[in-house]
């Protein structure tokens, strides 16, 4: 596509900026490759926050939002959906789970592309599993009510051919190796927000195809941490730098290094905090309080003592009382109810 035609991507001149931000990421990445190794007991845990947080966070970016105890029970798939905004976090679910343990038998083309949006509707059927049928726009609201149109995408008749010649040019520079993974990625996932494929669920779908992309080129930090919450908090800037890298998109004369640069800066991010969170778990090994409230912050909402001593399997039930005891005193946790079964619920 418009990134890849006439050897783009390959004659650009990357700036220092970027080269460094590649490097910093790659040094990161061989850290984590070690800590699978050395911390898997730790990684097992961030893994299960990362998913309910990624789910939650991409449907949330686009204002699909349900409450935390709903959201739990769908993500532990102990409910039916019992709504649209509901169906839409549980197919997102399940398209998530797919992606995590099977990314290395995902073809990256067409039909698969297809199959998973397939896969994030399936709760809302017949809107699903096929490309856009009338053209698009990607709208934004001001402050006073009034729309405007950000980016006109490609036209539902180029749509079927560009997605084909996308897929095309990611599988031939991926297997050749001649442009660095991280940039190839950058640049398939903006053609693909430039062509919109589909008639709803774009953005969604990108984020999706990233963890696909990254975790076939060897980043899986979007396993542990999650890189749609980091999205979400910096969803201006992710507007923005999509809509100035998507200018004179058509032309092939577009910027695509501020879009680029946006995308490692998340993965960068997202590097720091897995190691900021294992390095401190690690540093206090020996602590068996430290551990107990290190996975006290990882619990998304309400959690209860037998959640605590099934990733703290070798600390005692004295040790865990006594962290709950003084967290509750510093105000930061507050009991719910009351006797063994009693939740506890973070007030941070």
């Amino acid at each position: 596509m418009m990134s890849f035609c006439h050897d783009k991507l390959k004659n650009l001149s990357v700036p220092m900026r970027l080269v460094s931000l590649i490097a910093c990421i790659n040094e990161y990445k061989g850290k984590q490759e070690l800590y699978n190794q050395q911390s898997p007991e730790i990684l097992n845990t961030l893994k299960d926050a990362a998913i309910i947080q990624s789910a939650r966070a991409s449907n949330s970016i686009e204002g699909i939002a349900i409450k935390d105890k709903r959201l739990l029970e769908i993500m532990s798939n102990n409910i039916q959906p019992a709504n649209r905004s509901e169906g839409e976090i549980a197919g997102y679910r399940d398209v998530l789970a797919t992606v995590h343990s099977s990314f290395e038998y995902i073809p990256v083309k067409p039909a698969i592309f297809l199959q998973l949006h397939r896969v994030l509707y399936k709760f809302t059927p017949g809107e699903g599993g096929f490309w856009k049928i009338s053209d698009n726009t990607i709208e934004e609201v001001n402050a006073d009510g009034s729309k405007y149109v950000r980016v006109t995408p490609l036209s539902s008749f180029q749509t079927p051919g560009a997605m084909e010649e996308l897929c095309n040019y990611y599988n031939t520079h991926s297997q050749k190796g001649d442009v660095d993974s991280l940039l190839l990625i950058a640049a398939t996932i903006l053609d693909f927000l430039c062509i919109h494929p589909f008639p709803d669920g774009n953005g969604r779908m990108a984020r999706l195809l990233t963890l696909l992309l990254l975790y076939k080129a060897g980043y899986e930090v979007g396993r542990f941490v999650s890189l749609e919450q980091i999205i979400e908090n910096s969803k201006e800037s992710y507007y923005d730098t999509l809509y100035q890298s998507s200018q004179n998109w058509y032309e092939g004369k577009h910027n695509l290094f501020i879009w680029s640069e946006y995308l490692l800066g998340i993965i960068l991010a997202a590097y720091k905090d897995l190691m900021d969170r294992v390095g401190k778990v690690n540093a206090g090994k020996g602590n068996k309080a430290m551990r107990v409230e290190e996975t006290i912050s990882h619990f998304l909402t309400t959690f209860t003592v037998d959640d605590i001593r099934r990733r703290c399997s070798d600390v005692s039930p004295a040790t865990i009382s006594r962290v709950l005891a003084r967290l509750r005193d510093e105000g930061k946790i507050e009991p719910i109810g009351a006797g063994r079964g009693a939740k506890w619920k973070k007030n941070y």
